[in-house]
């Protein structure tokens, strides 16, 4: 309780803060979508298992209009009939709005930017049969937008990860020694620049 508390009153102080900015830093991200395994799918190889259950949550940091830091939970339950399993990484990610290096923003009247972030994290996977699997993970992804007001855009992002010292096939098998696996995740969701400026990082062009 203490801890959710703090973090609260971080994101406010943030938030609040920013009135010495002539733009917001601060965004709140939040979306849904799927998951797809690239490699350790199950011991035969046939039988992908979907992710039909994915959502990730989390905010994002811009020191400036190109550069920021993104921190992000997401959760994937992947199955394939009566198999299946769960993940749950948490991740640290430098982000560049790369819609700013090519004039994506100013080229389109301010309608559409684009994001590409990269870094790692930390997580847990399970299934019925091992409880808690300790993983790392690495992951690179691309994220278009689109703005819908002033403080909120509407984005899809297709994000690549290599989960490292995996011991579980994605359809809930044991693998019985380290490896490392691979997914691809598609999410479609919202952008919330958190602040009271008129402009965002985002749509500072």
């Amino acid at each position: 309780m203490k801890k959710m508390f703090f973090a609260l009153l971080l994101i406010s102080t943030i938030s609040n803060a920013q009135y010495r900015f002539r733009y917001d830093k601060l965004f709140m991200e939040a979306g849904v979508g799927m998951a797809v395994p690239l490699s350790q799918l199950s011991p035969s190889g046939e039988n992908t298992p979907l992710s039909l259950v994915h959502g990730q949550g989390g905010f994002r940091y811009m020191f400036d209009k190109n550069v920021g830091v993104m921190g992000s939970l997401s959760f994937d339950q992947f199955n394939k009939g009566i198999q299946k399993s769960d993940q749950l990484v948490g991740a640290l990610e430098l982000c560049y709005n790369l819609g700013n290096l090519i004039e994506l923003s100013s080229n389109t009247g301010g309608q559409f930017g684009l994001l590409v972030h990269g870094g790692a994290g930390a997580g847990v996977m399970s299934s019925q049969y091992f409880n808690r699997d300790k993983i790392g993970v690495l992951m690179i992804g691309a994220r278009p937008f689109i703005f819908i007001n002033e403080k909120v855009s509407f984005f899809a992002d297709l994000t690549y990860k290599s989960t490292l010292s995996q011991k579980i096939y994605y359809n809930g098998n044991l693998i019985g020694k380290d490896v490392t696996g691979s997914n691809l995740g598609l999410t479609f969701g919202f952008m919330v620049a958190l602040g009271q400026n008129r402009f965002h990082a985002d749509s500072a062009y």
